[in-house]
């Protein structure tokens, strides 16, 4: 097969759904020399994949920020670009995908948040993605979405056709679990409570704050501040303006880099992710397997990514979230319990069997497309090596 990657993601700042499109295009190529892939993405992003020799590079002049010239692009170039280069299948693995590509494709649909909360988003983002992404849900010869949580919206909102929706859940990068190396000094020196994520109204970053106030206020001999990771939204101006005593204990650290990202992660009393809702919800994995007990939603994916592994609240409730945060800063048997719990999660999410799911999905469509019945007509990758490394990748120490 000559599959074609849908790489504008590779131009945007790495959040969720990039981070997690960024994973599984490169465990793709990690695990898969049997077939041929082409890359479309930016000039500034192909260094990184070169060194793959089943891969092809087909770049443009793309740009971080450059919303208006990258979308132009994706809809109008990439669909050029994917013909000259005669692929089977065309993924799109970043929510968006061109429009007007007649060809076999999959496409990934993380989560329908801009139709269930319309409020949280802009006139313009509302319109342009409530216009495309029904159509290209309806277009797509296979869906893929990552929680049964967004499975059930595209069918309830979209009436999407529930034989070509696959459900495969996203996984977390596997050096969120290896040993400490970091040098960052960065890191508070006293303990804290850690959130990590857009800082956005959906997030309910304004209950968090206010969570950790009365948490504060109701225990005067704690000490731990809150430390905030990730970009902050124009919808959010006012969170700042929203802490009312403890100015000083509430940390604005912006985007960071990876290894201080971890750092974080490993350093942390507990996680607290009170979302509203997600599609799926990567930093509460990410924080499991880096050792940090998590206090999450009990709404929307949440439950199916955290299981047992996490305290649930909630988001609505600032009481609840605040007796609960005190609770694991004041129970250190309570974190290393969920500490050992999370660790077991989040074996259930790895990339390796991502990208096996992702190629059984490719397979598929290609059978489907040339009218093949069963895959004995077309190379397969090596399923055993293949289950090899995932086997070691969990059992990794």
């Amino acid at each position: 097969m000559r599959i074609g990657i849908n790489g504008r993601f590779l131009v945007a700042k790495r959040t969720g759904v990039q981070r997690a499109a960024y994973n599984l295009v490169k465990t793709l190529f990690d695990i898969d020399t049997e077939n041929e892939y082409v890359l479309f993405t930016g000039e500034d992003q192909a260094e990184e994949w070169r060194k793959y020799p089943n891969v092809t590079l087909v770049t443009s002049p793309l740009k971080v920020g450059g919303n208006l010239r990258n979308h132009l692009w994706e809809q109008f170039l990439l669909p050029r670009l994917a013909k000259k280069h005669k692929i089977d299948i065309l993924h799109s693995p970043a929510n968006m995908a061109p429009l007007f590509y007649n060809g076999a494709s999959v496409v990934h649909i993380h989560d329908l948040c801009f139709v269930v909360n319309p409020q949280w988003y802009s006139y313009t983002f509302h319109t342009a993605y409530n216009i495309a992404i029904p159509r290209l849900a309806k277009k797509a010869t296979r869906v893929i979405t990552n929680s049964n949580n967004s499975r059930n919206d595209l069918l309830q909102f979209y009436n999407v056709d529930a034989s070509k929706v696959r459900l495969i859940y996203w996984a977390v990068d596997q050096t969120f679990g290896q040993k400490e190396t970091s040098t960052v000094e960065t890191i508070p020196e006293t303990d804290y409570i850690l959130y990590v994520g857009s800082l956005e109204p959906r997030k309910n970053i304004g209950n968090l704050i206010e969570a950790f106030e009365r948490m504060r206020s109701r225990n005067p001999d704690l000490k731990t501040k809150l430390v905030l990771i990730g970009g902050e939204s124009p919808l959010f101006a006012n969170v700042r303006l929203q802490i009312k005593t403890y100015q000083q204990d509430v940390v604005f650290k912006g985007f960071v880099s990876d290894e201080e990202l971890r750092a974080y992660y490993r350093h942390a009393q507990a996680v607290a992710y009170p979302s509203l809702y997600e599609g799926f919800g990567l930093p509460p994995l990410e924080a499991m397997a880096s050792g940090a007990p998590v206090v999450t939603s009990n709404t929307s994916s949440l439950p199916e990514v955290v299981g047992n592994a996490a305290l649930m609240v909630s988001p609505y409730d600032c009481d609840q979230l605040a007796d609960t945060l005190a609770l694991i800063v004041r129970d250190p048997l309570l974190r290393r319990e969920m500490r050992a719990r999370g660790y077991e999660q989040v074996k259930k999410f790895n990339w390796y069997r991502v990208a096996r799911n992702i190629l059984a999905v490719y397979y598929e469509v290609y059978c489907e497309a040339h009218q093949i019945q069963g895959d004995n007509s077309i190379p397969f990758p090596k399923w055993k090596v293949m289950m090899q490394r995932e086997k070691a990748y969990i059992n990794r120490s």
